[in-house]
Order: structure tokens, then sequence, then C-alpha cells
């Protein structure tokens, strides 16, 4: 999957196949193509039930959900949240979201593990348990009484939360879990976008009416880092084009080829980290092709190819020039495009790149090469 191929919590521009089921993929909408945003958590805790609020694993190596096997303070209640504005673009809408979670410990059979989100404010303290007793509370935790340790507390012992399920899983034997997208958690990320003062994350509850339910989960502090918890975010960029030509990127592609000096390509990242053309937007495209159906199709060869140009060379320039512009996070698949006079339907960038491939496929090149007008190419 080509998730691995981008940095976590950076913004990854990929075409939606590459997201298997987690991208709604309806004909017709710039979803199809969506981006996708990976996250760790930015905080991570467990809540242990205890009158006094002493108990505390802030910055232990699991988070706990369930209770553990005593007739009393055997309750656990997991915390996540995750800093989603520094990964996706202002203005974004956001479309899907999937959390990843790995189970690495049990006592029980299947449970439903609930998500719910948190209504206030919480801290991240240094104390550690990994065995789900809990350690003695320290300065920024947060416990069964106080959202940060020792001055601030929650209304209501236990934290506190909406009642209402933001999602659920079934939750059995070790192994990887994904929360699926819900209308709920779509909601609660795009509120965390457009207002990251907000950004207060989920608990995790468990089985709480009998005893040995806990779920022991690995946290951010787990030394495996394949096995953190993880949140896949799709979502609709805004439109904020700033493509470059053909030219450029034959530039480039002759560069890599030997053949000229090819310019460096400022691709621009959401974390304003520059994307190398080798490293990224190249290997991006590539796999965006193969995505659309071309797998044969190479970016740097259809720009090079040797003159005069044919009708086909003209229709994959076009779409290799769009795609790579998206991968370099220079054009935005919810982008207008103008509407063409031979009869093709596309009035986004993402439909655009659709349809182009769907008549690249059917040898239909001369469509495909003046389908669509794309924005400022």
């Amino acid at each position: 999957m080509f998730r691995a191929q981008c940095a976590l919590g950076l913004l990854a521009r990929v075409a939606g196949l590459a997201l298997s089921g987690l991208l709604a993929t309806t004909g017709g909408t710039a979803d199809a193509f969506a981006e996708f945003a990976l996250l760790r958590p930015a905080k991570d805790s467990t809540l242990v039930e205890d009158p006094s609020g002493a108990l505390a694993n802030g910055s232990g190596e699991a988070i706990f959900s369930g209770r553990i096997n005593s007739t009393s303070r055997s309750i656990r209640r997991a915390l996540l949240a995750f800093d989603v504005a520094t990964a996706i673009p202002p203005g974004s809408t956001v479309t899907g979201v999937r959390l990843w979670l790995n189970l690495s410990a049990t006592s029980t059979g299947p449970v439903s593990v609930r998500l719910h989100r948190v209504l206030t404010d919480w801290g991240e303290g240094t104390s550690s348990s990994g065995s789900g007793g809990g350690a003695p509370a320290v300065l920024g935790d947060s416990t069964w009484l106080h959202r940060v340790y020792n001055d601030l507390f929650w209304m209501h012992p236990g934290g506190d939360f909406d009642s209402m399920p933001r999602g659920d899983a079934i939750v059995d034997q070790a192994g990887l879990y994904a929360w699926e997208s819900t209308p709920e958690l779509v909601a609660d990320v795009q509120s965390w976008l457009d207002h990251p003062e907000s950004v207060f994350g989920w608990m995790l509850l468990g089985d709480e009416t009998r005893p040995q339910t806990v779920k022991r989960f690995d946290s951010r502090e787990t030394p495996e880092e394949a096995n953190r918890p993880l949140l896949e975010v799709v979502f609709v960029p805004p439109c904020s084009p700033d493509p470059v030509g053909p030219g450029t990127w034959r530039r480039q592609c002759a560069g890599l080829a030997g053949e000229t000096p090819g310019d460096r390509v400022s691709a621009r990242g959401s974390a304003g980290v520059e994307l190398v053309f080798t490293d990224w937007v190249l290997p991006c495209a590539n796999r965006f092709l193969a995505d659309l159906g071309l797998p044969e199709l190479d970016a740097c060869s259809a720009l090079l190819s040797s003159p005069p140009p044919t009708c086909e060379d003209r229709a994959a320039t076009k779409l290799v020039v769009l795609v790579l512009n998206v991968c370099a996070g220079r054009l935005q698949t919810s982008c207008p495009v103008e509407s063409a006079e031979d009869g093709c339907n596309a009035t986004n960038v993402g439909d655009l790149l659709r349809e182009i491939s769907i008549l690249i496929n059917a040898a239909d090149c001369r469509r495909a090469a003046g389908c669509g007008g794309s924005p400022d190419l």
C-alpha cells in the first residue's frame, strides 16, 4: 500500500484506490481522488478509577479500556487526542475517518469498545504503568478526578464526555483493530480542524458492567512505532492552485535521465515541507496513474516522448502534467475546470483525471487531449 511512502502527520496526496475501503468512490465526485493525512496522537492517557484521584497513567506504553479483575476501583478509560490542524489545510472538507489501535493484551473474549467525544481539555503527565494498575499521579496528569492534576477537575468523576458513541468496534484477541468512519467521527474531526482550540479527543469505553473485561492497547509511547495509534483522515482540500506547465516537468525528467540539468520543483506540503521530485512527486505520480487504470504509463517517459507528438502523446502528457501537479500539492482535485465543447463532462480536477484516463483506455486520444480546460496550465 502506498501509505508506507508518506511521512506520518504530513499531507499525503494519492489516488483514492490506495486507501482501499475508506474512500467513497461514487462516480462523478472529486472524493474518489481525495487526499488523506495520517496522524499519531498528540497525547494519550488512561483514567484509573480511584476515589482520591491519586493514580494515573499518562506516559505508559499502553492505554486501557474496560474493567480489571477487581471488585472495586476497577474501571479504566483511555483518552486519545489528535492535532488535526497541523496535518490538514484549513478550509478542507473532511469526508472519511478511520482510527487504528493495536490490542497487545486481553483476558477476555469479544467486547464492544466505543469512542465518545471528550468535552473538555485534559493533561498527559509523566506517570507510567504497564499493567493497568496505575502509578502515582504527577503534575499534569489526567486522573479519575482531575483533568489536569492537581488543580483542574472534571465536572464528573471518570471524565466529561458525550454519552452518545461516535463509533465502535468489536475487539477480541490481540491484533490490529479499526474504528471505521461514521458521520459522527467525521463531524468530530471536521470540528477539530475548524476549531483547533476544541481538540479534546475521544474516550474509549469498554465493557464496564462486569470484571475482567479490560483491553490493553499500545499507546503513542510504545517502542514499536508500527503499533502506535493511527488516525486516517480523508478530505477534500480547498482549491488554491499554483500549477506549473509541462516544460517544467520535462526539464525535471530530463535531469533524471542525464540529458539536461533538472530544475528543483518546489512542491508544497501541508506543514511547509518541500516534497522532492525524485523522492515523492514522481513515485506518487506513477502510482496515481496505476490507480487510474494506466499502470503502463510512466510519467517521465510520456513527457520525454520523441517529437513530433502523436495524438496519444498529447493525451498522455495532459494527464501526466495534471497528476504531477496534484502530487506536488500545486493543484487540488477540488479545483474547477472549464467545460469543454467536445462532450466531456468534468467540472473539477478530480473528475477530469477520471475522464481523461477512461478516454485513454478507450483509445479516444483526441477527446482525451482536448477534454476540459485545466486551471492556469
